[in-house]
């Protein structure tokens, strides 16, 4: 395993500024929408978004979206 920084697009868990970035959102409104969906995971006092239910969560949006909802 070789010491460079990990790809964002590998890693499950995110951290809040990798989650925004993920998203393009900016940081109070990704905030909320993480936690309406289910993404916000604690570990401690760390808080990390699972990149899982965030792409779940895209994806349902674009399926209405194309379903004209």
């Amino acid at each position: 395993m070789s010491n460079e920084p990990s790809n964002v697009i590998e890693k499950r868990l995110l951290t809040e500024k990798e989650a925004t970035a993920y998203v393009g959102q900016g940081t109070t409104r990704a905030r909320e929408w993480f936690k309406q969906i289910g993404a916000r995971r604690n570990f401690g006092r760390r808080v990390l978004y699972d990149k899982v239910v965030i792409d779940r969560a895209l994806d349902e949006m674009a399926a209405a979206e194309s379903a004209g909802v």
